[in-house]
């Protein structure tokens, strides 16, 4: 599985970056300055600003991968989102998008710097002086990263070019592509090696234990409906995902809209977050979803409501999956309001007259209306998530069982008590369904448990309704089973003459 690849070479030959850091936070401070590797690995300090270093690379300068650009790749072609006016992203909403587009190639590209960060640490680790317990935890965290990364590699483009190694020279430049069951078999091993050695609490937006092994069952659900399917894949994802529920560290946040924004960062419920500091100057590590996602011209919490709001809106279709009575549906989206005039408006009435899906990443305490200041993070994984996920494991062994039942159950219970000081009768309890029902149903309420949270595209690709779903929302979209995967960007086979382009692209 070795191999070194130069389609990251432009980027990664520079040396990892590095600064002062307190352990206190340790994404507060940015690095600055940058230093030989050769040269630099010489104490725990040193490893450990590599290891930041690994972990900045998920968002750097709010552009790329968990900042910005998976997002857009993800929502706009889910039919979650569309834009009114990124021009840009209207290509990915509509499937006219083509493999130069430049979203795809950012989250190549990040992602293989995040990569290449982590094999960093990984493969210089052992001549670092100091104690062995926190290296070994250092390495697995690195690893973490690494299969995070490839998980998202081998989702979105299938078989890749698998680079465990450092890059340091560029004539160590073409990397075949793997199949997917290497690729898979490397994020396992990783997982695996990282679940015995990261904390169960207390990192702060570090890997840790629950956050390790629920990644593990996703990736084995995910694999169950692959090319690469192994025959005890659901028991793995149910069985992990039963070992992190019943963690003591871990519980659903009696509040679904306890979950989400900056003073709820690293709750109970959250096992991984990407920590997104808005306060940094110029851009820093700041995500723009939560101004771009809040409707234009509308009052909201104080004085909040900045100029390019309504960006991201919601489409009619996806808003529709959640019914009325759903208090997820008044936790995600901006429905109404008041113009800074004080006229009342309907969102049928907005500037962009769609549902404004904003909640989950407006800072509600805020009294600025830069949305860019808010502090604030993305949760790429949480317990609700995993609740849901082993019903549908369960599902698919033994149709559903009580204890399937009671996996999704538990997720409407929550919803039904809302705040905590005002129930409601919906939604009901799940029941007398067969395998097929309960099947749709687990989509369906993933679909309203986990918006705009980056599993919806996924979701929809593992289970084979990615073609229907978009066509209901648009017949004369040209989206084909082509779309499953994406292109390899075009430079990137120029670089790399080993590389092959998917089918249809």
């Amino acid at each position: 599985m070795k191999g070194k690849n130069k389609i990251i070479i432009g980027c990664l030959l520079a040396a990892v970056s590095f600064g002062n850091y307190s352990c206190e936070d340790f994404l507060e401070e940015k690095p600055q300055s940058f230093l030989s590797p050769e040269n630099y690995y010489q104490d725990e300090r040193d490893l450990f600003a590599a290891l930041i270093g690994v972990y900045e690379s998920l968002g750097d300068n709010s552009q790329t991968f968990l900042a910005r650009r998976l997002h857009y790749l993800t929502w706009f072609t889910s039919g979650e989102a569309l834009s009114p006016n990124l021009s840009n992203q209207q290509l990915l909403t509509n499937y006219t998008y083509t493999a130069d587009h430049s979203d795809i190639n950012s989250v190549w590209t990040s992602m293989y710097a995040t990569i290449n960060k982590a094999n960093t640490v990984i493969g210089r680790a052992a001549e670092v002086p100091m104690d062995e317990n926190l290296k070994q935890q250092y390495v697995a965290e690195a690893r973490f990263l690494r299969a995070l990364s490839y998980f998202y590699g081998v989702r979105l483009w299938g078989a890749l070019p698998l680079v465990t190694e450092e890059v340091t020279a560029i004539d160590e430049v073409n990397v075949a592509r793997s199949p997917i069951s290497d690729i898979y078999n490397l994020i396992i091993e990783d997982l695996e090696f990282a679940s015995g050695l990261v904390p169960a609490t207390n990192q702060q937006g570090r890997a840790i234990k629950g956050a390790v092994k629920g990644l593990l069952a996703k990736v084995y659900l995910t694999r169950a409906s692959s090319e690469a399917a192994g025959s005890n894949d659901y028991q793995l994802c149910a069985d992990l995902c039963k070992e992190v529920i019943e963690m003591p560290e871990h519980h659903l946040m009696p509040d679904y809209q306890q979950v989400f924004g900056p003073s709820n960062e690293f709750n109970p419920e959250s096992l991984f977050e990407w920590q997104g500091d808005r306060n940094l100057a110029p851009v820093g590590e700041h995500s723009p979803l939560g101004a771009f996602t809040m409707p234009r011209g509308i009052k909201m919490f104080e004085e909040q409501g900045p100029s390019d709001g309504g960006s991201i809106v919601s489409t009619v279709e996806y808003f529709n999956l959640y019914q009325e009575q759903d208090y997820r549906r008044e936790s995600t989206f901006v429905t109404e309001g008041t113009t800074f005039d004080g006229e009342y408006l309907t969102w049928q009435q907005f500037v962009n007259p769609y549902p404004a899906p904003c909640l989950k990443y407006v800072d509600r305490t805020a009294t600025s209306r830069n949305g860019f200041e808010w502090g604030g993070n993305f949760i790429v994984l949480r317990l609700a998530d995993l609740y849901l996920m082993r019903a549908e494991a369960l599902n698919e062994i033994n149709g559903p069982t009580s204890e399937a039942y009671a996996m999704i159950n538990a997720i409407r219970e929550r919803t039904r008590n809302r705040d905590g000081d005002s129930t409601s009768a919906f939604p009901a309890d799940v029941s007398g369904l067969d395998k097929a029902a309960f099947r749709d149903t687990i989509l369906r309420e993933r679909a309203v448990e986990l918006g705009f949270e980056g599993h919806r595209w996924f979701d929809l690709v593992r289970t084979g309704r990615l073609v229907e779903t978009i066509k209901s929302i648009d017949s004369d979209y040209p989206v084909s089973e082509k779309h499953r995967l994406f292109p390899i960007p075009p430079d990137e086979l120029i670089l790399n003459e080993k590389l092959t382009q998917n089918t249809g692209w």
